[in-house]
């Protein structure tokens, strides 16, 4: 039986999740998937930042891979320094979009993810207008509602997490395109990336 279970586990490993594998709160990767940063993702990522710059814009990654362990390294970290609000905005092991290798945390180089520089505010702009032109997708879009406190900038409504705009993640030209059509981006449309994967496996 040990074998099976072995043999699955390589299999998956070899041939990765797909793209459009759903990493939810409730729907987690196993803790032994590591597989690494997916190079068609990081060859999308470079020619998105090679594009970028030549419109002015420019882009670093601040956070990429993340296997199940860093992961747990991480809410840890965060559990400790921001014990009542590390829930709004990181994922436990297993439940991280970081895991699957095909997601970037990005930001102008120099500044954090988190700052609303006029250089950030640019560049998150610029995503919006064309990160699905290369496969990518915002995970966690701004939306707006009518209660308090009308909006996912500071607490998670409708997205699981606060509003990332550095938190893009790579599910090829296609799947990207789909999504952008959907109107996902649009601040009071409930349409999620997440509505568009699957559980695997």
């Amino acid at each position: 039986m040990n074998l099976i279970v072995e043999l699955y586990i390589i299999l998956h490993l070899l041939l990765g999740a797909p793209l459009d594998t759903l990493v939810t709160k409730e729907q987690g990767l196993p803790s032994w998937y590591s597989p690494g940063e997916n190079a068609i993702a990081r060859t999308a990522l470079d020619e998105m930042i090679l594009t970028a710059d030549q419109d002015g814009i420019l882009i670093w990654v601040n956070s990429g891979y993340r296997d199940y362990k860093y992961q747990a390294y991480v809410i840890r970290r965060e559990g400790h320094l921001f014990p009542d609000s590390f829930r709004s905005y990181s994922a436990e092991p297993g439940h991280s979009e970081h895991q699957l290798g095909t997601t970037f945390d990005v930001a102008w180089p120099g500044l954090s993810v988190e700052s609303l520089d006029r250089r950030n505010l640019k560049l998150f702009d610029w995503l919006e207008g064309n990160a699905h032109l290369f496969g990518f997708v915002i995970s966690y879009p701004y939306k707006e509602i009518p209660e308090w406190p009308h909006h996912n900038r500071w607490l998670p409504h409708i997205t699981e997490y606060i509003h990332e705009p550095w938190h893009i993640r790579f599910v090829g030209k296609a799947l990207a395109q789909t999504i952008w059509e959907a109107g996902y981006l649009d601040p009071k449309d409930p349409t999620l990336p997440q509505d568009f994967y699957n559980p695997w496996p």
